[in-house]
């Protein structure tokens, strides 16, 4: 029982109570003939007010009030934990000099562990952008992001053009869109960035100089710095390019084809499709579809973009 797990339960006494649940006659002996390390279990219980043991005999509590008391004290202890944030925050701030709506993170492991935490902490949206690398084995589906989905929480997620370059790194973005995940692409995405349901956002990046960190994150709560963050990832997103499940692999790094070449010439001179067509001795439709793989290829979402993509590649 998931719900119980979650409350600190072990394993062992969850098993015991399951079968107390449905023998309430039965004495420690014979408990302890089917289980094992009966008496922990059963101080594991008592100590959360599902067992009442008096000698031999034991006595399942009803289950709601004991629940209900676990859930009060579960309660307190969280808002102790917020009040103990906000003063630990209140004395950071004060020793560091710093804003309070920044938290510099010092290692790459402390800012995977951040990473990790969004899965837990999302409710209704996570929003990201990956720059990701051209080696596969760089992007990973994050623990718990499954989970996440199926709880209700909203992917939406923008990644740099090396997915469309790498069939695994493509089958792994396919799978998250399987699984619900609203995926698009853009050629240069500038930063990773995670925002989770506009509370707070991760921000990380690679340094591209020899000296001093090789990673450098900060974690942005609620502040006007967060909310420039939110625009920037809208901004990308309406015109980065929607990747579904049947995108197909492309080789950016490899050049246009001949005919490619041509086609974004004819496009760059002003043609129309039907006469691109012709041109090319294919249907329209067999145009639209090419146009359509050349912009998924570049990142491109409109006609215009793919013009001014080709350009930057050195396709034109």
């Amino acid at each position: 029982m998931e719900p119980l797990r979650a409350l600190g339960l072990s394993a062992p006494a969850e098993a015991l109570l399951l079968d107390l649940l449905q023998h309430p006659d039965a004495t420690p002996a014979e408990l302890a003939a089917q289980h094992d390390d009966v008496d922990a279990s059963l101080e594991e219980l008592a100590g959360l007010g599902l067992v009442e043991r008096t000698g031999d005999a034991l006595t399942v509590r009803p289950p709601r009030l004991a629940m209900e008391a676990l859930a009060e004290r579960h309660t307190q202890q969280a808002a102790l934990a917020r009040d103990s944030a906000e003063t630990l925050s209140e004395l950071w701030k004060a020793a560091a000099g710093k804003q309070d709506y920044l938290e510099v993170l010092p290692t790459y492991a402390a800012s995977q562990a951040v990473l990790n935490s969004v899965q837990t902490d999302a409710h209704e949206q996570v929003r990201a952008m990956t720059t990701g690398n051209l080696a596969a084995r760089e992007l990973r589906i994050v623990d718990g992001m499954f989970e996440a989905l199926e709880r209700g929480a909203r992917y939406d997620v923008i990644y740099g053009a090396h997915v469309l370059q790498d069939a695994n790194a493509l089958h792994l973005v396919q799978a998250c869109i399987d699984a619900g995940e609203t995926a698009r692409v853009f050629p240069h995405v500038p930063l990773n960035i995670t925002i989770v349901d506009n509370r707070w956002a991760l921000v990380g990046a690679r340094s591209e100089v020899r000296r001093g960190p090789e990673f450098t994150a900060v974690v942005v709560h609620d502040s006007p710095l967060l909310a420039g963050l939110a625009r920037i990832f809208e901004a990308l997103w309406r015109i980065a390019v929607p990747i579904t499940g049947g995108t197909e692999l492309n080789d950016v790094t490899a050049g246009p084809s001949l005919d490619a070449k041509r086609l974004l010439t004819y496009l760059s001179a002003g043609l129309t499709d039907e006469s691109i067509a012709r041109e090319f001795g294919v249907s329209e439709r067999t145009i639209a579809r090419r146009i359509g793989r050349l912009q998924e290829a570049l990142g491109a979402q409109t006609r215009f973009q793919l013009g001014v993509q080709a350009s930057r590649q050195g396709w034109l």
